[in-house]
């Protein structure tokens, strides 16, 4: 099937380094405990997906001496949009790393990767392995399937939050460069940018593909799935809290900042994730207009109901 839309399709995959010595700790928590599936193993990698995935993975974990986001990853039309945007990042004074098809992940087609200014490294690519959905394509249940319930088992990767000393210079590159489209910013007194939610073509979950909070220069801030609906949310809650697993400071709330009913919670490394449901629905056309948030409402867009700013909600969880 010929796609028309040019650039950037879909997020695709966060790559995460941990310190766990065979991703044994890893594999318990987001297999056993999160309700993701395993899709493969390789030399100190685990690749996972959601079962509402028909691509490989979403979430690759690799062992390390330490904890950090190595890179996001994002699907392009084509190759030839994939030199293109190599064309245009490099015009803007970034270097690009060029990586043939399997050099650099398993399943991955020929990519790009580059850091962007303030930011984290991206990966570009056109194509990835498409296994399927794990409920078949004909005429399917679409249940949750018997091993992961009892678990949050959420649908597909939503969205991710990475730091940046400088939001603006962040957002601009992901604006002027790569083509994505502000949907929520918050602003200082003074003027200035502090977050932004960024989004590619259409969003129906929470309006965003980036978010964008202040910060240390490339350093993770979250990672968030999507459920079906709140009490998706609440149940999530109920089996996280049976595995032992705390919830974050914001628990299930209302979440004005992308309009969604959410849950954040920690992994045994520190990695702070979120579960969401409902929110704004988004997409790119020439009347498109960005909410724009006060810093002064900071808890009113962080959570609805008690209106409380927790400020170490803001500070990245990875480095």
């Amino acid at each position: 099937m010929a796609l028309k839309h040019q650039g950037i399709h879909r997020l695709g995959y966060v790559r995460l380094a941990l310190a766990d010595p065979r991703l044994l700790r890893a594999r318990e928590f987001y297999c056993e405990q999160f309700g993701l599936l395993e899709s493969r193993r390789g030399p100190g990698r685990l690749y996972l997906r959601c079962w509402h995935e028909p691509f490989a993975y979403s979430l690759v974990l690799e062992e390390s001496a330490d904890n950090r986001l190595v890179e996001i990853g994002f699907q392009v039309r084509d190759d030839a949009d994939l030199t293109r945007l190599a064309g245009l990042v490099e015009q803007a004074g970034v270097a690009v790393q060029r990586c043939a098809a399997g050099a650099e992940l398993e399943s991955l087609g020929t990519s790009i990767a580059f850091a962007i200014p303030s930011g984290p490294r991206l990966r570009l690519y056109a194509d990835m392995a498409q296994p399927g959905y794990v409920t078949g394509y004909d005429s399917p249940d679409w249940v949750t399937p018997r091993p992961l319930r009892g678990t949050p088992a959420p649908f597909f990767l939503n969205h991710v939050g990475f730091t940046a000393p400088d939001p603006q210079a962040a957002v601009s590159f992901l604006r002027e460069v790569l083509g994505f489209v502000v949907s929520e910013r918050i602003d200082s007194a003074d003027g200035k940018l502090l977050s932004a939610l960024l989004f590619r073509m259409s969003k129906e979950v929470g309006g965003q593909e980036l978010a964008v909070f202040p910060g240390p220069a490339g350093r993770l801030h979250h990672i968030a799935f999507t459920k079906e609906d709140p009490n998706d949310i609440l149940l999530a809650g109920i089996y996280l809290r049976e595995a032992g697993v705390d919830i974050d400071r914001y628990g299930p709330t209302r979440q004005s900042y992308g309009k969604t009913f959410s849950l954040h919670c920690r992994d045994p490394f520190g990695v702070r994730l979120e579960l969401c449901a409902g929110g704004r629905v988004t997409e790119v056309h020439s009347q498109f207009q960005p909410v724009v948030w006060d810093e002064a409402e900071l808890g009113k867009a962080l959570s609805w109901y008690d209106r409380d700013l927790h400020p170490a909600f803001l500070e990245p969880s990875l480095g």
